[in-house]
C-alpha cells in the first residue's frame, strides 16, 4: 500500500460511509441474466487480487478478506421508467461489510429505455478510476481488452520532487474560485447523476481539426458549459479551478491493487471570449503540464507525505469540482452484448460538489455529471456540454 492508499483508508474510516469509486456500463436491454452475470463473476473474481483484499487503516500492506461470493456481491433489479432514480440509489447502497471485500455490482434492467446498466463500485483505497476500468473489463469482458492507455514515464526527469507541492494549495480556496456563480456551496450529501452522449468520432474530428487532444476538447467544452450555466443563473461567469487526476499506472500494473493517480490543478477559462480561446488556453495548460515534468515529480512528492497528513489534507481540500477522462479502447462485449456507453462515479470526498467524467468507448463518448443536489441546475450541464462541443465543431445546435 502506498501513501495515497493508506490515506484513503483513513478517510473511509473517519467517514460515515467508505470513500468509493465506481463505473457504470450500459448494454442493450435483455443482454444477459443475473445468473449468467453471477456465474462469470464467480469464475473470475478469485483471480483478481483487488477483489479479495482490504485496505485496513494503519496497515502498510493489503489484508486478505473472505473469498468474494457472487451471491453477495452481485444483485439485480428491474427499473422500468426509473433508471435515473435507481442509478442514484445504487450509488447509496451500503457496500458488503467486512470481512467480505468492499465492492459490489448491481444490474439494472430498464426496458422502457432499452438499457441494461451495470453499476460497479469499490472502495477507493483499493483502486482508482483507471484501475477500476481495467478491473471491470477483466471481470466481465468476453475477450481481453486493451483498456485505458498505460502511463509512459519520460526518459529524462525535468523537475525536482518539491515542484508539485508549490502548485497544490493545502488550504481552502475561496468559493468564487471553485464554485460556479449562482450555485450553492454547502454540500447536501444528496447525489444525483446526469449525462449526455456524443459520437466518439465527433470528438476526434474536433481534436484533429484544432490540432489538440480529445482531452483538451473535453475540458474546453466543460468550461463552455459552466460559463453558460453561470450566465443563465447570474448574467456573469467566472473562471473556476478544478482538480483533475492524472494516471501514473504503467502497463504492468493495470490490475494491481492501489491508487496511481496524481491530482493536477486546471483553471477552466469560463470568461474567455470565444470557444477557440477556451480551447487554446486549456491546450496550453495541458501541454505545460506534460513538458514541466510535474506529473513525475509530483507523484514522488505525494508518496513521501505521511498518510495521516495526506488524509487531513484531503479532508480540507478546497476544490469543489473534479474532472476525469478515461478511454476504454478496443471492442468491449460482455456475454455477447456490446458496450454502448459508460461513466465514472466518485463524489463522496469531503466538500465535493460535482464530478465531470468523460468515458469513451469505440462509438460513444459520454459526459457524466455526478453532482450534489446543492449545485443548482447541474442537471443542465450535460446538454450545455454537448452544445459547447458543437460550437467547437463549428456547428450550431437547435
Amino acid at each position: 500500500m502506498n501513501a495515497l492508499d493508506r490515506a484513503f483508508a483513513f478517510l473511509s474510516d473517519r467517514s460515515s460511509e467508505p470513500f468509493m469509486v465506481g463505473h457504470v456500463l450500459d448494454f442493450p436491454a435483455g443482454s444477459f441474466t443475473l445468473d449468467a452475470l453471477r456465474a462469470r463473476v464467480a469464475e473470475r473474481a478469485p483471480r483478481l487480487e483487488p477483489l479479495h483484499v482490504a485496505a485496513v487503516p494503519g496497515a502498510r500492506s493489503w489484508t486478505p478478506t473472505a473469498p468474494p461470493r457472487a451471491g453477495l456481491h452481485v444483485s439485480a433489479e428491474r427499473v422500468d421508467g426509473r433508471l435515473a432514480e435507481a442509478t442514484d440509489a445504487a450509488q447509496r447502497r451500503p457496500l458488503p461489510a467486512r470481512p467480505a471485500p468492499r465492492w459490489d455490482l448491481r444490474l439494472l434492467t430498464c426496458r422502457t429505455e432499452k438499457v441494461q446498466r451495470v453499476c460497479f463500485r469499490i472502495e477507493h483505497a483499493i483502486t482508482d478510476g483507471v484501475g477500476a476500468a481495467h478491473l471491470l473489463a477483466a471481470l466481465l469482458a468476453d475477450e481481453p481488452c486493451e483498456g485505458p492507455y498505460p502511463y509512459r514515464p519520460p526518459v529524462r526527469r525535468r523537475r525536482g520532487s518539491a515542484s508539485w507541492l508549490t502548485t497544490w494549495p493545502l488550504g481552502k480556496l475561496p468559493d468564487r474560485e471553485t464554485v460556479p456563480a449562482g450555485s450553492g456551496a454547502t454540500q447536501s450529501g444528496q447525489v444525483a447523476v446526469a449525462y449526455a452522449d456524443v459520437p466518439e468520432a465527433e470528438l476526434r474530428t474536433v481534436a484533429s481539426r484544432w490540432g489538440v487532444t480529445v482531452n483538451d476538447v473535453y475540458l474546453a467544452a466543460v468550461a463552455g458549459a459552466l460559463a453558460a450555466l453561470q450566465d443563465q443563473r447570474t448574467g456573469r461567469a467566472r473562471d473556476l479551478r478544478v482538480v483533475m487526476p492524472m494516471s501514473v499506472r504503467p502497463r504492468g500494473a493495470s490490475l494491481a491493487p492501489g491508487n496511481a493517480a496524481l491530482p493536477a490543478i486546471v483553471r477552466l477559462p469560463c470568461t474567455a471570449a470565444t470557444p477557440r480561446r477556451r480551447l487554446e488556453d486549456l491546450a496550453g495548460q495541458t501541454l505545460a503540464h506534460k513538458e514541466s515534468g510535474l506529473r513525475e515529480s509530483g507523484w514522488r512528492a505525494l508518496l513521501r507525505i505521511p498518510p495521516r497528513v495526506l488524509c487531513r489534507t484531503t479532508e480540507r481540500a478546497g476544490f469543489r469540482l473534479a474532472v476525469s477522462h478515461i478511454n476504454l479502447n478496443g471492442a468491449y462485449r460482455v456475454l455477447g452484448a456490446p458496450l454502448v456507453g459508460g461513466g465514472v462515479f466518485a463524489l463522496n470526498s469531503p466538500g465535493m460538489l460535482g464530478y465531470f467524467s468523460l468515458v469513451r468507448t469505440t462509438e460513444t463518448a459520454r459526459l457524466t455529471v455526478v453532482h450534489d443536489r446543492s449545485l443548482v441546475a447541474a442537471a443542465d450541464l450535460p446538454k450545455l456540454w454537448v452544445e459547447a462541443v458543437a460550437e467547437l465543431a463549428g456547428t450550431v445546435t437547435g
